[in-house]
Parts: C-alpha cells; sequence; structure tokens
C-alpha cells in the first residue's frame, strides 16, 4: 500500500468516520425525541388544562363541574392567562408572575358577582422548596379568602409575605394584583 492510500485511510479512519457516526448518532437520538415529544405533548397540554379547569372548580364554591365554566376571552390585563365564568355570574382568573430564579408563581383567584374572593389556588412549585414554595401553603392563603377583590393590595398592608421569600412575596402579590385588575375590567 502507498503512503498515499495509507493517509487517506488514515484519514479516513482518523477524522471523518467518527464525525460521519457522530452527526448520524446525533440524527437519529434527536428524530426519537421529536417523535417521543409529539406523542407526550398532547397528554401533558391535556393534563395541564384538567389541573387549571379543577382549581378554577375549587375557588369558586358554586361550581361542581368544569363543564359549567365558560370561557371569557375578552380581557386585555397583562399578566392574565385565563378567565372563566360560572352561570351565576362568579369569575375566576388565572395569571402569574415571576419569582425567584425566574420561575412563574400562578394565582387563580374566584371572585363572587359582588367582587368579594371565594377562593385562591397558588402553584409556587417552581419556587425554591421550604422557602418560596410557602407562599402556596394553605394556611398563608387564608388571609386572602373573603376579601374585596376590587382593590389592589400591598405586602405589609394587611397582608403578610413569607419572610426570607421576598421575589416569591412579591409575585404572589402582583398576580394576585393582576387577578383584581382583570376582575374590575371583565366586572
Amino acid at each position: 500500500m502507498s503512503n498515499a492510500a495509507k493517509s487517506a485511510n488514515s484519514n479516513w479512519e482518523s477524522t471523518v468516520k467518527p464525525i460521519l457516526v457522530l452527526t448520524v448518532s446525533s440524527l437519529v437520538v434527536s428524530l426519537l425525541l421529536a417523535l417521543v415529544n409529539s406523542v407526550t405533548a398532547p397528554v401533558i397540554e391535556a393534563n395541564q388544562k384538567a389541573d387549571t379547569l379543577a382549581a378554577y372548580v375549587q375557588v369558586i364554591p358554586t361550581v361542581s363541574d368544569a363543564a359549567e365554566l365558560e370561557e371569557i376571552t375578552d380581557y386585555t390585563t397583562p399578566g392574565v392567562s385565563g378567565a372563566v365564568r360560572a352561570p351565576d355570574g362568579s369569575i375566576a382568573i388565572q395569571a402569574g408572575e415571576t419569582g425567584y430564579n425566574g420561575g412563574l408563581v400562578n394565582v387563580i383567584m374566584g371572585f363572587d358577582t359582588a367582587g368579594t374572593v371565594t377562593g385562591i389556588y397558588v402553584d409556587a412549585s417552581s419556587q425554591t422548596a421550604g422557602i418560596g414554595d410557602r407562599v402556596a401553603a394553605a394556611d398563608f392563603l387564608t388571609q386572602f379568602e373573603g376579601m374585596d377583590g376590587t382593590a389592589n393590595i400591598a405586602k405589609g398592608q394587611g397582608y403578610d409575605g413569607i419572610s426570607g421569600a421576598t421575589y416569591s412575596s412579591d409575585a404572589l402579590f402582583a398576580a394576585i394584583n393582576d387577578c383584581i385588575n382583570c376582575y374590575n375590567e371583565l366586572a
């Protein structure tokens, strides 16, 4: 075998072949990931919608089934990602604001026709465990139930935040105020 043939064979084995193998492997893995995503994405979306509908029912005591709820789409309040109306005129509104480390604090609040808060649901699972996620604790959230839902609120002015969880508390209050602003827009 000549030196040129040895050099070409060596070049193939040391450079071209590994690049080709890695490229083909990456393409196959990418296609498999896309396939898995296409199968699981609709299931994840359906589960998220079911969880949201269950939370809407939880914060409107006059509703026992999500099928009774009518979606509202004519709101313009920033931060609000969803709203529904019950047959009796009660409204549930979902809003989210950025808390610690860029994670969202999602709030769903129920309002009766007079603007009184009938319930609050908070998902702070993206916040620091044991600190920021305490803004979703049931005993902490009871301070908001029955409040006048027509006026914005502020931490330290009749309502407490969580000590050591400033970003999460600020996000919670901002999302609550987004819900209140949207209620006032829709009422």
